[in-house]
């Protein structure tokens, strides 16, 4: 039977425990007197962390749960209004906020996280990142994130794609880097092509699903307009709005996928 001390030296130069006689090891070490501190071998390197990013179209279709967000904000006269109608309402959103928007309205940005929603990044300039170098989708992503901190106090773990123009397998891993998950969304009712009001609200009450996402733009006034009919719309209709992580949580917490 091999002594603790002599199998500690086997493990350092890589026998295997087999070879070591952990069993003998094993009797042994109930003889150990209790409280004596002992400290054993760790690997010197842990296997690398995963780079794949998180991508969402929908969350989970239970509880009725679905998340309202907003693109392109914030927007003088348009946000502040939208803002009014959810806090008549009690209810939660996402805000997918321009970096250069928020440095222009930083007040706007600060009262969306004061009422409580959830401020993402939408890239600083909303352009379209599938035709940048790596260099500039990074850059992208850092300014936004370093203005929406710096303005509201919050750093944001969801990103969302302008345009979902998004090289996913190839920039994805950027995201990740940033501790961004990227949500897209699976209701567009198309907003920012000013198609109407009624046809908005109706395109929204008609699409919405237990899990959806709807993609609104809190930059048209079209918009504003249709959101107390689709508020209304969608309580009575019984859904539960929350925001993205209200229901999806950090993207890259402890059960998410890697």
């Amino acid at each position: 039977m091999i002594s603790r001390s002599q199998f500690i030296k086997l493990l350092g130069t890589g026998v295997g425990l087999a070879a070591a006689g952990a069993r003998s090891w094993a009797n042994e070490s109930a003889e150990l007197t209790p409280g004596t501190p002992e400290t054993l071998p760790v690997a010197e390197t842990l296997p690398p962390k995963s780079t794949k990013a998180h991508f969402v179209y929908n969350g989970p279709g239970f509880g009725n749960r679905i998340a309202l967000t907003y693109d392109d904000g914030p927007t003088p006269g348009i946000t502040e209004k939208i803002l009014d109608e959810l806090a008549e309402r009690n209810l939660k959103a996402t805000f997918f906020m321009i970096g250069n928007k928020v440095r222009r309205y930083p007040d706007i940005a600060k009262a969306v996280v004061d009422a409580g929603h959830e401020v993402a990044n939408h890239t600083y300039t909303h352009p379209s990142l599938n035709r940048l170098s790596d260099d500039r989708v990074i850059e992208e992503l850092t300014q936004c994130q370093d203005v929406i901190g710096e303005v509201t106090g919050v750093t944001p773990v969801w990103f969302r794609p302008p345009y979902a123009a998004f090289a996913n397998k190839r920039q994805g891993p950027m995201a990740r880097n940033k501790h961004l998950g990227v949500a897209y969304w699976s209701v567009d009712p198309r907003d920012w092509a000013n198609p109407g009001v009624n046809t908005i609200v109706r395109k929204v009450l008609g699409s919405t699903r237990s899990g959806s996402i709807i993609l609104l733009h809190d930059l048209k006034r079209q918009t504003m307009q249709a959101t107390p009919a689709i508020l209304d719309g969608l309580m009575e209709k019984q859904f539960r709005l929350t925001t993205i992580s209200g229901y999806l949580g950090d993207p890259y917490g402890s059960y998410s996928a890697v």
